[in-house]
């Protein structure tokens, strides 16, 4: 079987991926698609786990990152597995997608959709439904395989022990062998847990723990003045804590009105990291100084062009949607929604200039949209049979 390893978007997740597997294969065949070329390109990267201590080195090439379209083009053709690493912006994902339709449409392959279950996976399950994905084996990632951070040549990591995804295809097994494969190590296999994508809607709550935090009028100072805090154990004070909980139980209440059993965050931490829950959310957000690393935005421009806005404020109105369909209160993310002007605001930021995904159509209720996701998976079996 070839080994030829495709991944869209060259952030900390895309680099951390690129690294893991430069450094179990150093001879693999991985492509990196980027609108720009790392400054550590063709130099040798430096892995710290930050759970282990564990030290480890990978090669880079500068032929690996690939930016003008021929080139892409031509790496996509002789894809086996493709990893999908950009954030859930609507016009970005859009891109993408329609990018893989056009060029690896209509053979099989294995897509790998980091954060498939955000703020676009209604959208994603209708882009699905276009015959040229119909030979795909399409694994929805709950959000990352890794927490990291990359700076310059050095990747700070820690491997997930648990990862949510959801499958749209055949046979779950191509993908997740595509993956394991690709990283030169069967053990990521027993790291994955496989959800219905009505389940995996669910999981994400960067709409709350990353835009509530970043937006919070206190760390706004913050950044103005030039400091960076340590996003999840820094920027979060016990009044925020109490705030963030409260938006937690509504995730967590929105999914069982869907008849999905989900878990608070604390509970995900424990399950992902073995991250002990404290007494409260925002003890226990505290105690991840040495397991999260991930700094604020650098300055207000940072802040105004940053994923933290751009991917998870659609996911929020994603979930507002969600709940209004059904009928779930959630009135404190409610009431953080009709904040948004005024937050934005403080930034230099209107609500029109965050792209958001449609909204669900009229008389649609939970069981259609229960369908909508997961009738694809009955779609795609019937259609591979």
């Amino acid at each position: 079987m070839s080994d030829r390893t495709v991944i869209i978007g060259g952030g900390h997740v895309g680099l951390t991926l690129y690294s893991d597997i430069r450094r179990a294969r150093s001879a693999a065949h991985v492509k990196v698609l980027s609108s720009r070329v790392p400054r550590s390109a063709g130099t040798t990267l430096t892995m710290r786990n930050t759970m282990t201590g564990e030290v480890d080195s990978a090669p880079s090439l500068l032929t690996d990152f690939l930016q003008s379209d021929v080139e892409a083009t031509l790496a996509l053709a002789s894809a086996d597995c493709v990893f999908v690493t950009v954030p859930d912006i609507p016009k970005v994902r859009s891109a993408v997608v329609n990018r893989l339709l056009d060029e690896v449409g209509g053979r099989p392959v294995s897509v790998v959709m980091i954060r498939g279950g955000q703020g676009g996976a209604l959208w994603l399950a209708e882009c699905l439904a276009d015959p040229r994905a119909a030979p795909w084996e399409v694994l929805l990632v709950e959000d990352s395989l890794y927490g990291c951070r990359v700076k310059g040549s050095d990747v700070e990591y820690k491997r997930k022990d648990e990862i949510g995804a959801a499958h749209y295809g055949r046979d779950p097994r191509i993908p997740l062998e595509a993956v394991a494969r690709a990283l030169g190590d069967p053990a990521w296999l027993s790291r994955f847990t496989l959800r219905a994508p009505s389940e995996l809607i669910f999981d994400p709550l960067g709409y709350y723990i990353h835009t509530a935090v970043a937006l919070d009028p206190s760390n706004v100072v913050r950044t103005a003045r030039g400091e960076r805090y340590l996003h999840y154990s820094g920027g979060i004070d016990p009044t925020l804590g109490e705030q963030l909980n409260a938006m937690d139980a509504e995730r967590v209440a929105l999914a069982s009105g869907y008849g999905v059993k989900n878990e608070t965050f604390p509970q995900i931490l424990k399950r992902q990291y073995g991250h002990e829950p404290r007494p409260t959310f925002y003890d226990t957000m505290a105690a991840t100084h040495d397991l999260y690393r991930s700094l604020s935005p650098t300055d207000m421009d940072s802040l105004r062009l940053s994923r933290t806005l751009r991917e998870d404020i659609p996911s929020l109105f994603t979930m507002l949607e969600l709940a209004r369909v059904q009928n779930v209160p959630m009135p404190v993310t409610y009431a953080f929604a009709s904040a948004l002007p005024y937050l934005l605001d403080r930034v230099g930021l209107a609500i029109t200039d965050i792209d958001l995904y449609p909204k669900l159509a009229p008389g649609m209720d939970g069981t259609v949209v229960k369908r909508l996701l997961d009738d694809r998976v009955k779609y795609r079996a019937k259609d591979n049979s």
